[in-house]
């Protein structure tokens, strides 16, 4: 009985020991599994930091070494990870200079401080370097120092820029100091700096004197109001054009200053040059009692008049206002040479010079130009007065005289150059007699020059029978009733002997008298090249079954991709679609890595050693993609890489279908088809990878997040461009062809109307893949904005989906990074596809403004709702957990309200800088 229970007891302690074995087994695996999916995400994210340009690393204080320099911190420092392995390897490349201020650095560091600042180091190759070094120390619970991880940044360009900026800056101020004319600058009212010239326009000694005076101790009272208001506007404007104002000098006294100003924003000041006009002034009131003792003698006269005195026009009378196009401040001030164009300039120089020497000057005529840029002829005489000084200059507009003369000029000069470098063969022929032959008249007649076919009849130049038969058929009225001959074609033989074909029509010109005028032109090239297109016609019919196989097959093929999902599926698919078309089955689909190692994947085992010789020559990772290569023994193109190989699609045998060129542009095409397929595959499982890493429960950081998608978003503008330029442009290219010949009206009906809806066909497929590339890429993102961008984005959604968008926009105010701008677009992307597949809304509203330096986007729906507690939790909801890592990556907040049935409610707060 004993002996009973002890094996009992044995069986039970076996049994649970066998169990716990198991379970323990079971944890090792699950360790393992987690083990190897640490390490995956610990190598994704060292790859990630080798291709930034801020250089990483990082210091274990337990290993006295440095465990991890990214590629970038080896750039910048100029040295290995193998040259840091000594506690003292960094501050021994830090510059002596720098060397105390890098101690305390150090001792802070010690400490657990986390440090950010700039100093010098010794690259490498000897060169000083600006770096900007950030380290975040790590502190165990004994206060000692077992980690350090940093990261740095070169800023040597940063730093010679605003060394350049100082001494572009010091270039200026001693710029101002030396300007002869009085600088002043104020703010406020009141003074702020005045150059040398400033200090002794306003009487001041020395700056410290001048600084917080008020700027109308320079004015009189009258032109207080008058400075405040050219201020307000220098600063609205932020410049001004020049302004007389009255100054007081320093010794009381009124001085007449033209003022410039401008404004400078970084001070919140404005800055004023003086000019001191007070000579001038005294010029002018001068010139204007001379000028009123003339006025009113030629103020009145019908011609145009203007005086000068010292060159300088100090009247003009209104016809010559009216001639000039200007008022008379516009006139009076300037130089007679002031108003003709540049080419006459110098002469008007010397013309006025005679007239002062002679006192008298003939009629000239000189070209004006008006205030509006027109010009002018006029013909124009002076008189000197020698008891003033004063020139009197008579001008009148010979304008429209002088074009009406070059019309005509121009017009006859133009119908004979017409008539002699036309390339049609111009005779005038008066009682059958040539009077006139143009050049080509020769050279279509094959005599060396004109002089040969003038003093030649018709008949000599027709041949009489040619001569006869239009005679007969034009019957007894003659040219001169008729009004001219009808076109006709007719054999000429010419006056080399030539035979050449020609046609030639023939008009009566009444008003020279019994004169013709006969247009003819060799035809000989156009009737043999109706010949050749005609038999080219006749090829096109031969060969437009051959089209069709072609074409239908593109378009079968691209029907069947829509349902393949693997890359074995794809390649066997090829495989048999070009077995078919060309006819053969040494069809080998094979990969090959960059050392020329292939192996057969599909198709035909066999491949010609011509074949694979040439692939190596050339190299498979060297090879263009789409390109049709041909040999003795067979033909080969690059279809596409994948994890590294190159994917090569073989012909082993020399077909003569590949040496026409339809059949090579078609498998061209059908490999771009699978290359852009192939792209399509490597995205799609980059993307399962980064799910699946999601799905793992760790949340990415920020920084992670905003690089994942802005790797997103480069996949999504390099396809859109390669679906653009390869598969659309092939395609269009097919349309246009399919489209010649369903306008050929020699093709039966209803090949044309099988034609016509192929071609139907294919336009579809085009509008696909526009569409494709404008989702992957928006095309008016940056160039139109957001808002725009968006209500397009509406326009088409409405096409395609039974429920109406309200969309509201305030303007944001702010300059909204790119990722920012991309990322709010995608996320209402993602809205309006969820409200497609799973609302049943009928409405949609979406908000979008700003404040308190937020940009808000407020979605809403009247559909089916959801239970947010189960549902926005979830990682299956894709689009949800998508605008939820957008959002989070954007540095921001998102809310979801809804029930189920009554609707849903998201609000979207991001930070706008």
């Amino acid at each position: 009985m004993n002996s009973l229970i002890y094996v009992i007891i044995t069986l039970i302690f076996f049994i649970a020991l066998f169990a716990v074995i198991g379970i323990f087994q079971k944890c090792i695996g699950r360790v393992r599994k987690e083990l190897e999916d640490a390490g995956q995400r610990i190598s994704l994210l060292e790859n990630m930091l080798h291709n930034i340009d801020v250089g990483t690393w990082s210091y274990d204080g337990r290993q006295k070494k440095v465990i991890f320099t990214s590629r970038a911190f080896m750039t910048i420092t100029g040295y290995t990870p193998d040259n840091f392995r000594s506690k003292m390897a960094w501050e021994n490349i830090v510059h002596p200079e720098d060397a105390s201020y890098f101690s305390e650095l150090a001792a802070s560091l010690r400490k657990g401080i986390s440090d950010s600042s700039e100093y010098r180091i010794i690259h490498a190759d000897g060169a000083i370097r600006w770096v900007e070094v950030r380290v975040i120390p790590s502190i165990n619970e004994y206060g000692q120092l077992i980690r350090l991880d940093g990261m740095v940044l070169d800023v040597t360009d940063k730093r010679k820029a605003a060394r350049e900026l100082k001494k572009s800056e010091d270039r200026f101020s001693r710029l101002i100091e030396l300007v002869p004319h009085p600088t002043i600058v104020q703010r406020n009212e009141r003074f702020l700096y005045a150059n040398p010239a400033g200090l002794q326009l306003m009487g001041f000694d020395t700056l410290e004197e001048m600084i917080g005076q008020e700027i109308f101790r320079i004015l009189p009272p009258h032109e207080w109001s008058k400075a405040r208001n050219r201020i307000r506007a220098i600063v609205q404007e932020e410049s001004g054009e020049p302004v007389e104002y009255q100054v007081i000098g320093p010794n009381g006294q009124l001085i007449h200053a033209e003022v410039s100003g401008i404004y400078d924003a970084h001070t919140d000041s404005t800055v004023h040059v003086f000019y001191d006009i007070t000579e001038r002034k005294k010029i002018e009131v001068a010139l204007k009692e001379s000028m009123e003792r003339y006025r009113r003698l030629v103020e009145l006269a019908p011609v145009a008049i203007a005086l000068c005195h010292n060159g300088i026009i100090v009247f003009v009378n209104p016809a010559g206002m009216q001639i000039l196009g200007a008022e008379l401040a516009r006139v009076v001030g300037t130089t007679p040479w002031d108003w003709v164009i540049e080419e006459d300039m110098e002469r008007c120089r010397d013309l006025f010079r005679i007239l002062m020497d002679k006192g008298t000057l003939p009629p000239e005529e000189i070209t004006l130009v008006r205030t509006d840029g027109e010009k002018v002829e006029a013909r124009v005489v002076g008189i000197f007065d020698a008891s003033n000084s004063t020139v009197e200059i008579v001008f009148e507009d010979i304008t429209s005289r002088k074009q009406a003369e070059r019309a005509l000029l121009a017009s006859e000069e133009l119908n004979r150059q017409l008539v002699e470098l036309s390339p049609i063969s111009i005779l005038l022929h008066q009682d059958s007699i040539i009077t006139y032959a143009n050049p080509a008249s020769a050279a279509l007649y094959g005599a060396k020059d004109e002089s040969e076919v003038i003093g030649l009849t018709a008949w000599d130049i027709l041949g009489r029978g040619n001569y006869e038969e239009i005679m007969e058929a034009q019957g007894p009225k003659d040219i001169f009733e008729l009004g001219g001959t009808p076109m006709t074609q007719y054999k000429l033989v010419c006056l080399n002997g030539d035979v050449i074909e020609v046609e030639a029509v023939t008009t009566a010109l009444p008003h020279l008298g019994k004169t013709a005028m006969t247009l003819a032109w060799d035809i000989t090239s156009r009737k043999k090249a109706e010949v050749e297109r005609w038999n080219a016609e006749q090829l096109i019919r031969q060969s437009e079954d051959r089209y069709f196989r072609l074409q239908t097959s593109l378009d079968q093929f691209s029907s069947d991709l829509f349902g393949v999902v693997k890359v074995d599926e794809l390649n066997s698919r090829l495989v048999r679609e070009v077995r078919q078309v060309l006819g053969t089955s040494k069809v080998t689909l094979l990969r090959a890595d960059s050392e020329g190692q292939v192996v057969v994947t599909h198709g035909c085992p066999e491949v010609p050693d011509e074949v694979l010789q040439s692939i190596r020559e050339h190299g498979p990772d060297r090879l263009p993609l789409c390109r049709l290569f041909d040999t003795l023994e067979g033909h080969y193109v690059k279809i596409g890489e994948v994890n590294g190989e190159s994917r090569i699609l073989c012909v082993g045998e020399s077909t003569a279908r590949l040496i026409e060129q339809a059949p090579r542009v078609w498998l061209e095409t059908l490999s771009r088809y699978v290359s852009v397929l192939y792209d399509n595959f490597r995205v799609i499982e980059d993307l399962k990878r980064n799910v699946d890493l999601l799905a793992s429960g760790r949340v990415m950081p920020q920084w992670l997040l905003r690089f994942i998608f802005h790797l997103s978003e480069n996949e999504r503008k390099r396809l859109s461009q390669d679906l653009h330029d390869a598969a659309l442009q092939e395609q269009i290219v097919w349309y246009h062809r399919l489209n010649q010949l369903t306008l050929d009206t020699g093709l039966p009906v209803q090949y044309r109307r099988q034609l016509a809806e192929i071609e139907q066909g294919l336009l579809d497929v085009i509008y696909q893949i526009r569409i494709t590339c404008n989702e992957l890429r928006p095309p008016l993102l940056k160039e139109e904005g957001l808002e725009r961008s968006l209500e397009t984005l509406f326009e088409f959604a409405q096409l395609r989906t039974n429920y109406a968008i309200h969309f509201d926009y305030s303007d944001l105010g702010y300059a909204i990074h790119d990722d920012i701008i991309i990322g709010l677009y995608r996320i209402v992307q993602e809205m309006l596809a969820n409200a497609t597949k799973h609302s049943n809304a009928s409405r949609v509203t979406i908000k979008m403004y700003s404040g308190n330096d937020e940009i808000y986007l407020e979605y809403e729906d009247n559909g089916v709702g959801m239970d947010v507690g189960t549902t926005i939790n979830t990682f299956n909801s894709m689009g949800i957990y998508g605008m939820k890592e957008r959002v989070r990556g954007m540095d921001g907040q998102i809310e979801f309200l809804s029930t189920p049935e009554e609707g849903l409610s998201i609000r979207i707060s991001i930070p706008a800088r």
